[in-house]
């Protein structure tokens, strides 16, 4: 059998607590890091870069163009919703290789995939995929995560 390189378990109080501190900029490095851990993992997917550039320059160089540029008309900044769609496959891809991940392990698959197009759902379910991704690297090491936030909120749990 081949060793797969693991992923490096991260809390969700741990990922809440950093993005909130740096403004969010770690949670752009969390979504880069874990996407790469998975393509690592499973000797396929997307890199980080492919998951995190396109919505960056999606997002940003509309509004940079429209807010800087005289010769780009307003209209322009619409383009930003570009960026937006293209995390939202992005999430899409991600909570499904959770599920299949969880489902390899002979777990039941904790994800509502759909949940992402559903306002305020969608962020429960973010949420839980940050929690069910660190549960499955830590299980797969051996080691058990303690999580308040889960406690506090066992929707979030995987077997909740």
């Amino acid at each position: 059998m081949i060793d797969r390189p693991f992923g490096k378990p991260r809390p969700l109080w741990r990922v809440m607590l950093l993005s909130a501190v740096t403004g969010l900029a770690y949670y752009g490095y969390y979504k880069w890091v874990i996407q790469d851990e998975l393509r690592q993992y499973n000797g396929k997917g997307w890199s980080g870069a492919v998951c995190i550039l396109p919505f960056g320059f999606g997002v940003l160089i509309p509004q940079a163009l429209r807010l800087f540029d005289p010769d780009v008309p307003g209209w322009f900044g619409w383009f930003s919703l570009l960026g937006v769609g293209w995390i939202y496959i992005v999430q899409l891809r991600l909570y499904r290789t959770v599920n299949t991940l969880y489902r390899e392990a002979g777990w039941k698959p904790p994800l509502m995939v759909w949940w992402l197009v559903v306002p305020g759902l969608n962020l429960i379910v973010g949420l839980k995929q940050i929690h069910c991704l660190s549960e499955y690297w830590a299980r797969q090491q051996g080691n058990v995560i303690e999580d308040p936030i889960v406690k506090f909120l066992p929707f979030l749990c995987s077997q909740g």
